[in-house]
């Protein structure tokens, strides 16, 4: 199985920005990565890894974008600081 760093599509770099925006947070103190496991043609697993200097998590992003919404409710819930 081969692992990659990957460029975020932009509606999720968007999302995640707006999220970090919406929570009056400064999004340059946010790091994200995202990462792509490739085991069969067609078969993708996809995680972000997001990083401040507080804190570090990280989100299954194989489905779709719904890890932005999971990381909103982070932010809200101070997983960040």
């Amino acid at each position: 199985m081969l692992v990659q760093c990957t460029l975020m599509p932009a509606p999720e770099a968007l999302a995640f920005e707006a999220a970090i925006v919406a929570s009056g947070r400064d999004p340059r103190a946010f790091r994200a990565q995202v990462f792509e496991a490739r085991a069969a043609p067609g078969e993708c697993m996809r995680r972000v890894h997001v990083v401040t200097c507080q804190a570090a998590a990280q989100y299954d992003a194989s489905d779709d974008a719904a890890w932005t919404e999971t990381f909103a409710q982070h932010l809200a819930r101070g997983f960040f600081g």
